[in-house]
């Protein structure tokens, strides 16, 4: 299959480039971080035109998220998309959530009254059974999902985070900002326990392999680490083959199912 604009999407993703930081401004707040999100939306793009040549490709929405099925046999995988759907899905909605209520989380685990037992402080606004008010309403987001389903039912899920980073000295990359990932990270954790199976995938710009930084490291460090735990799998893309790589792990499970 020819895939030259695959290729080509990959590599300009790759040499992306945010802009300088602004004081109180993280880059990942930035319109930059837009546009390379809308970057990437064109890489999911243009995946599901390269798997279209073997696979029916049909845009379709659920809830107000737009998503790309690609079918083939009895396996379905749903790509975000930036086109216009045709239709709706039929698969269940909670499988394409993508922002979680903390107080769901809690409730999960360990509990609401737990939660109050062990966690609460003793006075203030917020102590004892006032405890619940101090993350009442918030939720906790990711960037996108990409879905997988065979026969019917949910074979996996993949959460998608998406980080640029800029060096405006050309030596070191700009800032903390993207130490929020490590909470992501965490929240991953928490959510993925909902799922039969669910991964993070983090895709980033080239930044963080050609400037010095903490982060490309240590982000693949807790990688590897949970290759130890059956129920979590990450993994941190930040370079054209990474991400052809990726986009080609997805290929095999649509037409072979691993």
């Amino acid at each position: 299959m020819q895939h030259t604009r695959l290729i080509s999407i990959a590599n300009e993703l790759e040499r992306f480039e945010a802009s300088e930081s602004r004081a109180h401004t993280g880059t990942g707040s930035r319109r930059e971080g837009e546009k390379f999100e809308h970057k990437v939306l064109e890489l999911w793009d243009e995946t599901a035109k390269y798997l279209s040549n073997e696979a029916k490709c049909t845009p379709v929405q659920v809830k107000r998220k737009r998503f790309n099925r690609i079918s083939f046999e009895d396996r379905q995988l749903y790509l975000p998309t930036s086109l216009q759907p045709q239709g709706k899905s039929n698969e269940r909605e909670s499988w394409f959530d993508t922002s979680f209520s903390v107080a769901e989380l809690i409730n999960n685990f360990p509990g609401k009254d737990d939660a109050i037992k062990r966690y609460s402080p003793t006075k203030g606004p917020y102590g004892r059974t006032k405890y619940p008010n101090i993350y009442s309403g918030l939720t906790t987001r990711f960037d996108g999902t990409i879905i997988c389903v065979d026969k019917g039912v949910l074979a996996k899920k993949i959460l998608l985070e998406y980080k640029t980073g800029k060096a405006s000295k050309g030596e070191k990359i700009d800032g903390n900002a993207h130490e929020r990932l490590s909470f992501q990270i965490m929240q991953y954790l928490e959510v993925a326990t909902r799922y039969p199976q669910c991964s993070l995938a983090v895709i980033t710009n080239g930044a963080f392999i050609r400037y010095r930084n903490k982060y490309h490291p240590l982000f693949h460090q807790q990688a590897d680490r949970l290759t130890n735990f059956r129920w979590f799998e990450m993994e941190y893309c930040s370079f054209a083959e990474q991400y052809m790589g990726f986009i080609e792990k997805l290929k095999k499970w649509i037409f072979e199912g691993k």
